[in-house]
């Protein structure tokens, strides 16, 4: 009787101990997501990854899941592979979860593919998102959860019809997530609904209906204080009046009511959209030297915006790093429990063999045999872990170079248009009569033509990708100039003629031109392909 006590007691303990694993990994999840949604994300992914480790200790197949899942949302804004191989990991963990329990499985694997669908609408692979959000739906049950997977979908599905040129099941679908939300109280996405509906309503000319989702929308924000809401609602509310009564004064307060909300957000592309449509409307008004000041200040919150981006990228990559190396030696320590559990029955046998030295010396035989097979096939599983390891870090480098890439890709359009934005107001200023204020602001234009900092960024960026380009044709051909270099940069991106006058702030007929002497510089034959040259070096 005492020892069946026991045993009950020793099992309670174990129930216990689970439950209180299950629980942790749940805090460290719900911990996780509110430092998403206040785009905290290096933050998030360590509490997500850590929810992984202890669900991974505990062998809590739904905690894996789900922490993976989590993993995935949190990182696809920065890799959209990153994102995709979470999701995967996550929707085969739900499969084998699906087995034993249908619901939970099925549910936990429709928000995978709702989350792949989401990346594959971001990557413009619209039709496909469409059929992925589908399948989503036809998994998840009638109750809502928490992540409100129906309702996006829905807002999926209407977004790539949209994109697709189906402005009229975008509306079908954006009332079909509207409702869902509406019904189920997730009332943090309906400002969001109310503005899509809103756009399409705005897209088939019913401004009626378009004005009043837009209302709808602001009113909803302000009563939760969802400020990012609030700016969109602004801005829609804002083009709407200049396309339905071309109404610029109301136009204008919107704008800058929504200019003072997005001042107080941490995410600082609210507000560049909001001087991007603020800049738009001086335009409009002919208020040219109110919308060139106000275009410096969006290229100086651009500059901000790169920088800080940068930094956020490279912190959450070594965060996804960071929870890849831990997974590995977690995998390790678990091969590593197995051989030393393995070597302590060993030692247990060679303490029986002091007693039963004859029967005992052929098990005590076999087992090293045993140990010594465990201990090889750890070591080979060990060499490609490291494999792994050195596969994860050449990814990560691959994903610096694309952005990288991507940021220079920027750069050039950055100087393209100012170039253009600065050509433009030059030949507007020609049209007014002459004075000292007009030669002041043409110097002013003349001069930024001229600077040479965004070329400088542009050069570090471009040299950070093509090492050595510079120097290999300085030193295969010393009579090159700086002018003929840049043309060579941009020969090397593949832009076209027109984009390299834009950037060079010349003509197409020039950029002609300086590409026939470039090629005289470079002793090309007239056979010879200028860009499939530059491309080679």
């Amino acid at each position: 009787m005492k020892i069946k006590g026991f045993l009950l007691l020793v099992c309670f303990a174990f129930v216990c101990c689970l439950r209180s694993n299950g629980s942790n990994v749940n805090k460290l999840l719900a911990d996780g997501w509110q430092q998403l949604i206040v785009d905290n994300d290096s933050a998030a992914m360590q509490s997500f990854g850590q929810a992984y480790e202890m669900a991974f200790l505990a062998n809590d197949l739904p905690g894996m899941a789900n922490s993976m899942l989590y993993l995935g949302i949190c990182s696809y804004g920065t890799s959209y592979s990153q994102g995709l191989q979470y999701a995967m990991k996550s929707l085969e963990l739900f499969r084998k979860i699906e087995k034993t329990d249908h619901l939970t499985g099925a549910e936990g694997r429709s928000r995978c593919l709702q989350l792949i669908s989401t990346i594959q609408s971001r990557q413009g692979k619209f039709k496909e998102a469409i059929r992925l959000s589908h399948e989503s739906l036809e998994g998840l049950s009638q109750k809502p959860d928490s992540f409100g997977t129906r309702g996006l979908s829905f807002s999926t599905i209407g977004k790539a019809h949209r994109q697709l040129g189906n402005a009229d099941s975008a509306a079908i679908y954006f009332t079909k997530a509207l409702n869902e939300q509406l019904n189920f109280g997730l009332m943090a996405y309906v400002p969001g609904a109310y503005l899509d509906l809103a756009t399409i309503e705005r897209e088939l000319k019913n401004f009626t209906d378009s004005k009043k989702f837009l209302d709808r929308a602001l009113t909803i924000a302000d009563s939760m204080q969802n400020r990012q809401a609030i700016v969109l609602a602004l801005i829609g509310l804002s083009e709407w009046h200049l396309e339905t009564s071309n109404n610029t004064s109301t136009a204008g307060e919107l704008l800058f009511k929504a200019k003072s909300v997005a001042s107080s957000l941490a995410d600082k592309l609210f507000l560049k959209k909001v001087l991007t449509n603020i800049s738009l409307w001086h335009q409009h008004q002919q208020q040219y030297k109110e919308a060139f000041t106000v275009e410096q200040e969006i290229v100086t919150l651009s500059d901000q915006l790169a920088a800080s981006e940068k930094d956020a990228v490279v912190k959450q990559l070594e965060v996804q790093f960071n929870v890849a190396e831990k997974e590995r030696l977690l995998a390790i320590a678990q091969k590593e429990n197995q051989v030393s559990r393995l070597t302590n029955i060993i030692l247990y046998g060679v303490l029986a063999i002091l007693l039963l030295v004859g029967i005992i010396t052929t098990i005590i035989l076999k087992r090293i045999n045993h140990r010594d097979k465990l201990l090889l096939k750890a070591r080979e599983e060990l060499l490609v872990v490291k494999e792994e390891q050195k596969v994860l870090r050449e990814k990560q480098l691959q994903n610096e170079l694309e952005f990288k890439e991507g940021q220079m890709s920027a750069l050039a359009l950055q100087i393209f248009q100012k170039n253009e934005l600065l050509a433009e107001l030059r030949s507007k200023l020609e049209s007014f009569p002459a004075n000292e204020q007009i030669q002041e602001f043409n110097k002013i234009i003349t001069k930024s033509s001229g600077h040479d900092a965004d070329w400088e960024d542009f050069n570090t960026c471009f040299e950070s990708v093509n090492k050595n380009f510079y120097s290999k044709i300085k030193s295969l051909y010393p009579d090159i100039s700086p002018n003929d270099l840049r043309l060579c940069a941009l020969i090397k991106l593949n832009l076209s003629i027109k984009e390299m006058a834009g950037i060079l702030n010349i003509s197409p007929d020039s950029v002609k031109t300086a590409r026939y002497r470039l090629r005289k510089k470079l002793q090309l034959n007239t056979e010879d392909n200028l860009s499939e040259f530059i491309l080679s070096i």
